[in-house]
């Protein structure tokens, strides 16, 4: 067997340091992402993070609903919609969580970076 010359030793530290950034980098991304609230409506598609709380107005084909994101959850607060089922679906939290006024046609769902998971069980 024979052994390290200086040049095998400087590949081998250069390798063994770019596999560790590697690992560094891709560690240090997980869950650094906030939370954010999709709006898709007739006008176009909205991205709102959830780490601030606000009132959104969104133009629908009926009117406005009206969306509030709080203290990370968002929900609809009106829309003009006559069943209002809408507004009484559950505060959205977590990653694919969604809700729609379809008459108004606006619809909201939430995108959240959770570790490479698709769906969490409750």
């Amino acid at each position: 067997m024979k052994a390290f010359r200086p040049l095998d030793f400087l590949i081998l530290v250069i390798f063994l340091a770019f596999v560790a950034g590697s690992f560094y980098l891709v560690a240090g991304r997980r869950g650094s992402r906030p939370p954010f609230l999709v709006v898709n409506a007739p006008e176009g598609e909205y991205v709102y993070p959830m780490n601030k709380n606000r009132i959104i107005r969104i133009k629908g084909l009926l009117g406005d609903s009206v969306l509030v994101i709080e203290d990370g959850k968002a929900f609809f607060q009106e829309s003009p919609c006559p069943n209002k089922i809408c507004v009484q679906t559950r505060p959205l939290e977590h990653n694919n969580d969604w809700a729609a006024c379809l008459p108004n046609q606006v619809i909201i769902h939430v995108e959240a970076d959770e570790n490479g998971l698709d769906t969490m069980t409750r």
